[in-house]
């Protein structure tokens, strides 16, 4: 029975050992070899003073009309905000008002009430 452990143990080293001594060359996988035109990209056009030029000129247009657009959208912006400002405020003056001629109606209705016009006191609720 000894010698049965002992062949199985040497039989699972032995595929291992051989396991082992290929795994370096499956590691690097294969590879699809690529047509050369894919390889080799061509150089990229060298650019010229000119075409610099140019193209700083167009990203600087870009950038001014993009700025304009935004000093534009905040002015707007801007004055919208002050008329709802200028809106609130009517409000607020219009219902103070209000308050202010209804508080004076009341006053007189009950300086007129307690001088003995009973018209002019609330009604009992």
């Amino acid at each position: 029975m000894n010698w049965i452990r002992n062949a199985a143990g040497m039989a699972a080293l032995a595929l291992l050992t051989a396991a082992m001594a290929t795994a370096p060359a499956d590691a690097k996988g294969k590879r699809k070899a690529r047509p050369a035109a894919v390889q080799t990209a061509a150089p990229s056009p060298v650019p010229t003073e000119e075409s610099s030029e140019a193209a700083r000129a167009r990203l600087n247009a870009e950038q001014a009309a993009a700025a304009q657009k935004q000093a534009a959208e905040n002015a707007a912006a801007q004055a919208a905000y002050d008329q709802s400002i200028r809106d609130n405020a009517a409000k607020v003056a219009r219902e103070k008002a209000e308050y202010d001629a209804a508080m004076a109606q009341w006053r007189a209705d009950t300086a007129a009430c307690k001088a003995g016009d009973t018209s002019k006191c609330g009604k009992p609720k």
